[in-house]
């Protein structure tokens, strides 16, 4: 699996991305022989989905062939957005680092819990579904007795 960037190589994301509509961001652009832009683009999306805490992902080595399918393209998924949307996104989670609660020209407002959020696309999302790790918590709740044992019947 040489040239593998995170689970996928560049000529299989290049060829993703030429059946992909509206693919643009990612059919422009003109590299360098070291096609240091879209290794850049594929290594921040893998590691975006495989370090946060929304996925339990698999290391390429232990992915199954059917797991691969899913993973690649919601990698590719993830490039793409990344792509178009990344600068906004830096800009944005800087104002909010700066403790900046609304932006007036946008009609914004933000919350402190949105600092730490980490932007994933939905579509992206719907393709990890299987992976996601939201309903797999545990919740524990304190029980007390309410009844006297006297007013017990057995």
């Amino acid at each position: 699996m040489a040239g593998e960037i995170g689970y996928i190589n560049l000529t299989d994301a290049d060829t993703y991305f030429d059946t992909r509509l509206a693919a643009d961001a990612w059919n422009d652009i003109v590299d360098d022989s070291t096609h240091s832009t879209k290794t850049a683009a594929l290594t921040t999306a893998y590691d975006r989905l495989f370090y946060s805490n929304l996925f339990t992902l698999p290391t390429l080595a232990l992915a199954t062939a059917a797991q691969l399918v899913i993973l690649t393209k919601a990698q590719c998924e993830m490039a793409l957005y990344m792509l178009i949307h990344l600068e906004d996104e830096d800009r944005r989670k800087g104002l909010q680092a700066q403790g900046v609660t609304q932006a007036g020209i946008v009609k914004e407002s933000y919350k402190d819990a949105d600092l730490m959020k980490l932007p994933i696309p939905q579509f992206v999302a719907a393709i990890l579904e299987d992976f996601s790790t939201a309903g797999h918590e545990i919740y524990v709740s304190a029980v007390d007795r309410d009844e006297d044992e006297e007013d017990m019947e057995l």
